[in-house]
């Protein structure tokens, strides 16, 4: 809902993104009806939901926000569990993004032979009377539990926070 607003501002400012963005969210949710359903999906097709949800992320935010997504290898014909990716790159737009000062997002897929590698490093953005939520923290047990399911012996995850950093390390066996 929070896309759609962001799109219907494009609209009222007869924005050139506008129609760039409606088919980003087409994308997505046609991803997460269809496509996610599947056991495993192609790599490639991960990787072009991560870079819509990223793009349709920038729309709210200000320059100061920097996000850089490096992709390296070759997805085509790896397939992976869908949907394990993304709760780390919500995670880092929740926590990550800062209005008041600079903010920077990396985020990094590379694949190669027969190793994946992701990993999400953001800046800690903590706000005054900020509390944890009820169940914060949820998305990522569900990831820990799946990998460990699908992935068992063949995966490495490693989440750090230090000196207002939050990094994950996310290495799979494919």
């Amino acid at each position: 809902f929070n896309t759609l607003n962001n799109i219907c501002s494009l609209a009222r400012k007869k924005s050139e993104e506008t129609e760039n963005s409606i088919i980003k969210l087409s994308q997505i949710m046609r991803y997460m009806l269809q496509d996610s359903n599947d056991e495993r999906v192609s790599l490639d097709k991960e990787v072009d939901y991560l870079q819509s949800y990223i793009e349709l992320q920038r729309l709210r935010l200000p320059e100061s926000v920097v996000v850089d997504f490096t992709t390296e290898g070759n997805p085509e014909n790896i397939s992976i569990e869908p949907l394990l990716l993304i709760p780390f790159v919500e995670n880092a737009f929740k926590h990550g993004v800062s209005y008041q000062s600079d903010s920077e997002i990396k985020i990094s897929l590379q694949y190669r032979a027969g190793l994946l590698s992701f990993s999400v490093v953001n800046k800690v953005v903590r706000f005054p009377g900020e509390v944890n939520e009820q169940g914060s923290g949820i998305g990522l047990k569900n990831v820990r539990r799946r990998l460990e399911l699908l992935y068992p012996g063949r995966h490495r995850l490693e989440i750090q926070e230090q000196d207002h950093q939050y990094s994950v390390e996310l290495q799979i066996q494919i």
